[in-house]
């Protein structure tokens, strides 16, 4: 009797099992390429990594949220901002308000154009470090981008490097990465300001944040008061807690913390960014922002 062979019926289930072996062998071989959710990584090559991010943008803009503490109080709002950095120029809107803010150094290092979209109706430029214009809020807008918050955070690292961690992490836009530092060193100490020094420029000259000046010394309401003489009370660091987290893939804040043992000092948040985008020559201008609403 001839031999009859059976035709060949794939068996679902074996051939599921087998695919899932195929899956978890290609899953075992990709895993030490991939960034992993809390995955510790060098600090040294993240502020490498963001610098040469930074270094390729021309203009970006991003919408930024806030949250300040300002004498026991706290402050949120929210801006749009659009970031020319060579030459540097910053166009910014309040989201809410619609107000209008216009910085361009080359026109004016000290002032900025605010463009109300209401009372008064009248364009006014403003000292960008004064009360009006600037308030108790901890920056103005001649800090708006990057290299501002880059520079506070570096500084940090090679002041106290040990204290500091990087690590990979999943955020709500896709991988991020944490750059982390806590101290318990943190501490007030005294100062004795020299002829001439303000706010500003003793907290350029100390690496800390000039807000803190203000909360920490009776009869100090100004970021430009004149410290001439005056035992200044000054914090160690720029806060106890810090915390900058940047995409791994652009390189640019998508959130900073400060703290310190009070807590929060300061949030932000930023979203909603686009690069390179083109511009009108003019965008930079009073007479083209002024016709935008």
């Amino acid at each position: 009797m001839p031999f009859k062979r059976t035709p060949f019926i794939p068996d679902p289930i074996n051939a599921y099992i087998r695919k899932m072996r195929l899956a978890l062998l290609a899953l075992f071989f990709l895993l030490p390429f991939v960034p992993s959710a809390q995955q510790r990584c060098d600090c040294d090559s993240v502020f490498q990594f963001v610098y040469a991010k930074w270094a390729t943008v021309e203009n970006m803009e991003y919408h930024s949220y806030k949250k300040e503490r300002k004498m026991g109080m706290y402050e949120e709002a929210e801006f749009d901002f659009i970031v020319q950095r060579s030459p540097y120029k910053v166009a910014g809107v309040m989201t809410e308000k619609r107000h209008r803010l216009l910085y361009n150094p080359l026109q004016s290092k000290n002032e900025a154009l605010y463009i109300p979209s209401g009372f008064p109706y009248t364009n006014l430029w403003l000292d960008i470090n004064g009360k009006t214009f600037r308030g108790l809020n901890h920056y103005t807008i001649s800090n708006a981008g990057c290299e501002f918050i880059f520079g506070i955070i570096r500084n940090e690292y090679h002041r106290i490097p040990e204290t500091f961690h990087c690590q990979y992490r999943l955020g709500s836009n896709g991988t991020e990465i944490e750059i982390a530092a806590k101290t318990d060193n943190y501490h007030f100490k005294n100062y004795q300001a020299q002829e001439g020094e303000t706010v500003l420029d003793i907290a350029a000259k100390h690496n800390v944040m000039a807000y803190m000046l203000i909360e920490a010394n009776e009869g100090i309401d100004g970021f430009q008061d004149d410290c001439s003489g005056l035992t200044v009370r000054i914090p160690s660091h720029y806060g106890s807690d810090i915390k900058l987290v940047v995409s791994a893939n652009h390189g640019m804040p998508t959130r900073i913390e400060v703290s310190d043992k009070k807590g929060l000092v300061q949030r932000y948040v930023y979203t909603n960014y686009r690069f390179n985008t083109h511009l009108p020559a003019d965008y930079f201008t009073e007479a083209y922002l002024d016709g935008l609403d």
